[in-house]
């Protein structure tokens, strides 16, 4: 993308003065980092206060919902802007205007600063400095300190332990307004936490200590530990893992709505620079920095005998036994591919591999909607348009039978000639009572075309086609077994990956199947894939985005509880207690 940049100023003299320069990137950050393509030399900007990308033309987008458009009647925030020509929005005290791009650029647009900062003198700040000194005042120092000491311990000592301790004065100072929990609250509670907001007694069990476990655990009962007990247990005379930390090592409540853990790879790297120093049971490899030390990719794969992790270190090739027969190239040729109704068709990635509700991952692909339109289950389609079910082998077996019994003695003269190659009709059709030799002669046509067509249907045209087959040959006639399909949904159960935030990437950025010829090729991306766009915790490559441990790894694991002995006191704590109930 090229952007033309054009910095508008108005000198004293009411003169517009303008510089021009061209910023170029897939994406351009706006802010007041000096690491910002566009920088905004003003303390009223956010560090990373926006991006500048196109998508189908130029769009302005914030993080939080802070866009102002001052041509709006009721200038609403947004979260990101179009940036058509004559469009302008307010970017803190700055206006982007949005211009016709000239010849070779996509995009165009004029900075103004519409609200600059009210500047001070020096003298005004000499002469303020003076007038609040203390020898101005003639008061002495010590006098003083004594009296900011008293004013604070009652203030923000006195009467908010009223609320606490039980004193005679309790109750009237509960009834003062100047009394409440606003001079300590250090800032708002996560949302989940917001309907017990006021009770602080619900986590604070005791006044002036800190937050203990059991607190979390009364409503968070459930939550897993990162590990196993036995992976927690010391080994050697080491500590034991986790030994010392609490939920609160993790955990910090009133530092904004919306989470609570910290946002920083210092507790991960911790353990995971020698995870297996930590445990002899551990299994993973030693992590300090996505960008910087991390290790190759582990997929998980389902076989016969079950799942296997398979490290992507491209020492060894990893195969898919899907039992699937499914060729991407032949599907995403360029062009396309017959369809029994609608000429020569172009599939794209989306044909089959549909969002789900969430759009954070796909739908399961199935016969049904995504396949059965071209892939036709007909056995017959001279005289039918019945196709045979799908899933169960056996129970396509006993239609294709079941139709050419009831041919062979119901089927009018067209179907009977067209199905068997026979100059006649039905048994049952025929003039006269049918002897018990005809209805054998009848059903034995019947059962070596049944027989015939299953075996065309199985082993040739139809199931062979994509799946694995096998034949067994039985006294009754031939039986067929279809392997079942190991689809596989999760390459990677340890990771927190959402398609909808990547949505803005092609599909092939990640998962180049276009040449592939088998089901078997893995086409998942590698670690080095992922670091085109992904840096480290510190933010040390251009153009990446800085992602921590937490960007892609949870802690809890549901299958190993956090505090096995744990006994709840009981259900109602939070929502029905008093607050000094605890």
């Amino acid at each position: 993308m090229k952007l033309q940049v054009i910095t508008q100023t108005t000198g004293r003299s009411g003169r517009v003065m303008q510089q021009k320069r061209l910023v170029q990137g897939d994406w351009i950050r706006v802010g007041r980092a000096a690491s910002s393509e566009i920088h905004l030399a003003d303390p009223r900007v956010a560090l990373n206060q926006g991006l500048i990308m196109d998508r189908g033309g130029i769009v302005y987008t914030e993080g939080e919902a802070g866009i102002v458009n001052p041509g709006s009647t009721t200038r609403k925030a947004v979260k990101s802007v179009r940036l058509k020509a004559g469009a302008s929005i307010e970017v803190g005290p700055y206006k982007f205007t949005a211009l016709e791009p000239p010849a070779g650029y996509d995009g165009a647009i004029t900075i103004e600063l519409v609200r600059p900062l009210e500047a001070a003198t020096t003298g005004d700040i000499r002469s303020r400095a003076t007038k609040l000194s203390l020898s101005s005042l003639r008061l002495p120092k010590r006098w003083a300190a004594w009296a900011f000491f008293v004013i604070l311990g009652i203030v923000f000592f006195a009467l908010p332990a009223a609320r606490v301790l039980d004193l005679p004065w309790r109750a009237a100072s509960e009834a003062n307004a100047i009394t409440g929990d606003r001079f300590w609250n250090p800032g708002p509670v996560i949302l989940a936490h917001q309907p017990f907001e006021m009770k602080c007694a619900a986590c604070h069990e005791v006044a002036f200590e800190h937050v203990k476990d059991r607190a979390c655990l009364e409503c968070h009962r459930n939550i897993g530990h990162h590990v196993s007990q036995e992976m927690l247990k010391p080994a050697g005379g080491a500590p034991g893992m986790f030994e010392g930390q609490r939920c609160t090592s993790c955990h910090v409540d009133h530092k904004g709505t919306k989470t609570t853990h910290r946002d920083n790879d210092r507790m991960c790297v911790d353990c995971h620079k020698d995870v297996r120093g930590k445990s002899n049971l551990a299994t993973s490899l030693n992590v300090t920095d996505f960008a910087a030390n991390h290790p190759p990719f582990r997929l998980t794969l389902p076989t016969e005998t079950g799942l296997k992790r398979i490290r992507m270190d491209g020492k060894t090739p990893i195969k898919e036994s899907s039992n699937l027969i499914f060729p991407h190239d032949i599907h995403l040729d360029p062009k396309g591919i017959k369809s029994p109704s609608k000429g020569r068709v172009k599939l794209e990635c989306a044909a089959c591999h549909a969002p789900n509700a969430s759009k954070n991952t796909f739908e399961p692909v199935t016969m049904k909607k995504n396949c059965q339109e071209c892939h036709r289950l007909e056995f017959e389609p001279a005289v039918t348009t019945r196709e045979v079910p799908h899933g169960n082998a056996r129970e396509a077996k006993v239609v294709v039978e079941e139709f050419y019994a009831n041919l062979a003695l119901n089927g009018v003269k067209d179907s009977f000639v067209k199905a068997f190659g026979v100059e006649s009709e039905g048994l049952l059709r025929r003039v006269g009572e049918p002897s018990e030799d005809q209805r054998k002669v009848a059903l034995n046509m019947a059962g070596k075309k049944a027989d015939k067509v299953a075996h065309e249907l199985f082993e040739v045209r139809s199931c062979k086609i994509c799946h694995a087959v096998t034949r067994e040959d039985k006294a009754d006639g031939p039986d067929w077994t279809v392997a079942k399909i190991r689809a596989n949904n999760l390459w990677m159960p340890a990771v927190r990956f959402d398609h909808k935030a990547h949505a803005q990437a092609p599909c092939a950025d990640c998962h180049n199947v276009a040449k592939s010829k088998s089901s078997t090729d893995v086409a998942m991306p590698t670690i080095d894939d992922c670091r085109k766009c992904h840096g480290g915790s510190k933010h040390t490559v251009e153009k990446t985005l800085t992602s921590n441990c937490l960007m892609c790894h949870g802690f809890h694991d549901l299958k190993h509880p956090y505090d096995p002995t744990f006994k709840p006191k009981g259900t109602t704590r939070v929502a029905e207690g008093p607050a000094g109930a605890r």
